[in-house]
């Protein structure tokens, strides 16, 4: 069993954030918030990334779980995000808003409230232009609302059910299935 670290008085920043911190804690207005993963979720992040990876341009880097700073306190870590390939580094650990052009969150039960209704907004207030919000469909395959932020906002532009076609941030088109065992 892991033992959690003790928070500072003044809340977690980038620069106390424990090194030994859970996998997959991230950095949330100073508290460390984490989640367990799910076989469902980890199958579905990484195909997800496989395929689209495939059809990026040399202009993209789909990217899994970079944390991408708002402030000292706030650093999430999407799923998956879409970074600039002029801005990267092999070095970073942590990157910057004007680099990402989509963050991707894949729920869980365990990640519903954060992924819907606490890190849209944090991305919204970071500028990045495109939030995807995918879910399990009740056949367990991937859904994917892709929202466009428009006005400091989300809203939601469409619903993607068994294919991913759209051309933001470029061209792409993916078949969304069940995971297979």
């Amino acid at each position: 069993m892991q033992t959690l670290p003790t928070p500072p008085p003044e809340r977690w920043t980038l620069s106390t954030f424990p090194k030994d911190a859970p996998t997959r804690a991230e950095l949330i207005g100073g508290r460390l918030v984490w989640c367990a993963q799910t076989g469902w979720h980890m199958h579905v992040t990484s195909e997800l990334q496989r395929l689209l990876q495939v059809q990026a341009p040399d202009t993209f880097a789909v990217l899994y779980r970079m944390a991408i700073k708002l402030d000292e306190r706030t650093a999430p870590e999407p799923d998956l995000s879409f970074r600039h390939a002029h801005a990267f580094d092999w070095d970073k650990s942590v990157l910057l808003p004007d680099e990402i052009a989509l963050v991707a969150e894949v729920v869980t039960p365990g990640s519903e409230e954060q992924d819907r209704y606490v890190k849209p907004i944090i991305y919204a207030a970071m500028g990045i232009p495109t939030f995807w919000l995918v879910e399990r469909g009740a056949d367990d395959a991937p859904i994917v609302h892709e929202h466009q932020r428009f006005g400091g906002v989300y809203q939601l532009k469409r619903t993607h059910i068994g294919r991913l076609k759209t051309e933001v941030p470029f061209p792409i088109d993916i078949p969304l299935a069940a995971p297979k065992p």
